[in-house]
């Protein structure tokens, strides 16, 4: 098969033939799609009538065009043509991804463990376990200055041995002949995929977050159309909260302290009136077991344990303060779910509030726990 992914990666379109197939998927003379590999998805696009979601590479590197449904006979011939959207998306955050790795490791001595492109962002998994975000905007700030520059990207083939001699930052993973790729200036590592073939074409570099993953720092980055998307979609945000706020962006951090210790004081101010009322209710309750419903939340009453009660609130839930063996029967002649220990039961209870009371009102009147 003719590759022909490696001799231009901006062209499009083929005319190939059918020389191999199984069930969904086939194999052509040549293609102008690349298999997944190297945390690059493969490429998608049409072959005549048929629509190819999906293009591999098998253990002995032949390429097979995935199909949704059965693939077309041995012999058929067609224009092969690729879902260019999608190929140049991914071109962009491969060589992006090149550029950012390069740049930490010539600026930070931080290695790449593995990468992976994805449909909005790309992730490098670095082989170190901390990494300050002021060093991140670092080489986010680096990275921009090399698209501005506008620096050529290129790719060529040289024996295994001139590879070696180059002492590059990633080892060599395949043996023969090498395909390598160039970042003028700043770059050059093996890899077999596609790539823009300028720093330019990239637009923008954007440091979104790091994560931990086995015990490693994984950075996650956006590029091109999607760091300007998610540049302007931060700005809106900003923009908003400024105005919910009514803070200037530089002081919108400390608003939003305020506002969340104002609240959490309004939330323990508001607990505490309920446990007062809760209190008062339970001290006017008539009957021998008081039975109280009231819009107070149920667990409001929890700290009520002088005497024997059931409390329950417009929101289907319910406390009881009062011995395991009658909180089963409340269970069971009640329709109630819930639990506990200590005498202290909480739960929900299915019947109209109405209902309820009675048939507890029957049981807790006339107890008999045994």
């Amino acid at each position: 098969m003719t590759e022909l992914y490696y001799i231009d990666g901006y062209r499009k379109e083929c005319k190939a033939s059918v020389v191999r197939k199984d069930k969904s998927a086939f194999v052509l003379d040549r293609t102008v799609f690349y298999p997944e590999g190297g945390g690059q998805p493969g490429d998608r696009g049409m072959f005549s009538s048929f629509h190819i979601g999906d293009t591999v590479k098998d253990d002995d590197g032949t390429i097979w065009h995935v199909t949704d449904g059965e693939a077309p006979a041995v012999g058929t011939e067609g224009l092969l043509v690729l879902d260019w959207d999608h190929r140049y998306h991914y071109m962009k955050e491969h060589s992006a991804q090149h550029l950012v790795s390069a740049l930490m490791f010539s600026h930070e001595h931080i290695g790449t463990v593995a990468v992976h492109q994805g449909e909005d962002s790309f992730t490098i998994e670095t082989d170190v376990s901390e990494i300050g975000d002021d060093v991140l905007f670092r080489i986010e700030g680096l990275a921009n200055e090399a698209i501005r520059k506008n620096l050529r990207i290129w790719q060529d083939e040289v024996a295994h041995e001139e590879a070696e001699s180059l002492n590059m930052r990633r080892s060599i993973k395949v043996s023969g002949r090498v395909k390598l790729v160039h970042i003028a200036d700043t770059d050059v590592v093996a890899c077999g995929g596609v790539h823009a073939a300028s720093t330019g074409e990239l637009l923008e570099i954007a440091y979104a977050a790091k994560e931990r993953i086995r015990g490693h720092v994984r950075t996650i980055w956006k590029c091109a159309e999607d760091a300007v998307a998610w540049r302007h979609g931060n700005r809106r945000i900003i923009s908003a909260l400024s105005a919910l706020f009514s803070a200037e962006p530089d002081k919108l951090y400390a608003a939003a302290e305020r506002q969340i210790a104002e609240t959490a004081e309004l939330k323990r101010k508001a607990k505490h009136a309920e446990r007062i009322a809760a209190h008062a209710l339970l001290s006017a309750g008539n009957g021998d077991v008081p039975v109280i419903f009231s819009d107070i939340p149920a667990s409001s009453f929890e700290d009520e344990k002088e005497r024997m009660f059931l409390a329950l609130d417009s929101a289907g839930r319910f406390l009881f303060h009062g011995s395991a063996a009658l909180f089963e029967r409340l269970k069971t002649e009640c329709n109630i779910k819930g639990g506990g220990r200590n005498e202290l039961f909480m739960g929900s209870y299915k019947d109209n509030a109405e209902e309820f009371m009675r048939k507890a009102k029957e049981i807790l009147d006339g107890r008999e726990e045994a």
